[in-house]
């Protein structure tokens, strides 16, 4: 919970420093150098912040380091530090402007991420909420981006309790072990959104 908490409020405050005119190349910067100030000793994985086009990208796709945030844009951060031994897994996305798209491409990602997580209070398998987070970023313009697949947490590195992908357990994932990964992407336009949290049946 407390590394949860942590990763949440680091997001959150990387989102607000974060300027127009500013490159990807400089928010990432920024956004490492606040974890280490706020005491993160580490990242499992590396620190992402993309914007505009680049938000369409995946984890693992490079974005573009020289491009700059504009006035009207959207952001998404997706951080992995690691607090006092145990992973936090966090990502959201933000809207400079008032741009219709970017803010109904946000709020899929959002909406994809609430339905599925009340599937799961209620028992669903892994492979039914991204089945059900499929349907909901659809009935919002977007589609989801299959290869963001969730995967388990724990005390760092995750990997030794195991590789599994969310999205293929056949089973209901354990409380406060499981991260639910959702990116999508725009039917029409080149962007994209994402928002993770890990699944827990008390979120505050």
């Amino acid at each position: 919970m407390s590394a949860r908490e942590k990763s949440i409020a680091a997001v959150t405050e990387i989102a607000a420093l974060l300027r127009p005119g500013m490159s990807s190349a400089e928010a990432l910067a920024l956004a490492d150098g606040r974890l280490r100030a706020l005491g993160s000793q580490r990242n499992w994985h590396p620190t992402i912040v993309r914007f505009g086009e680049d938000t369409t990208c995946t984890s693992r796709e490079p974005g573009d380091p020289t491009r700059r945030l504009r006035q009207d844009d959207i952001v998404f951060i997706d951080i992995g530090p690691v607090w006092d031994g145990y992973e936090g897994d966090y990502g959201d996305t933000f809207v400079f402007g008032d741009d219709e798209a970017h803010l109904r491409c946000a709020q899929a990602a959002r909406a994809a991420f609430t339905e599925a997580r009340a599937a799961w209070v209620d028992g669903a398998s892994g492979v039914d909420l991204y089945t059900l987070a499929e349907a909901a970023a659809q009935r919002h313009g977007c589609t989801l981006v299959r290869e963001m697949a969730g995967h388990r947490v724990s005390d760092f590195p995750h990997a030794l309790y195991g590789r599994h992908k969310l999205a293929q357990a056949g089973f209901a994932p354990g409380d406060g072990l499981w991260v639910l990964e959702i990116q999508v992407r725009d039917q029409v336009l080149p962007i994209g959104a994402f928002f993770e949290d890990v699944l827990m049946s008390r979120t505050c």
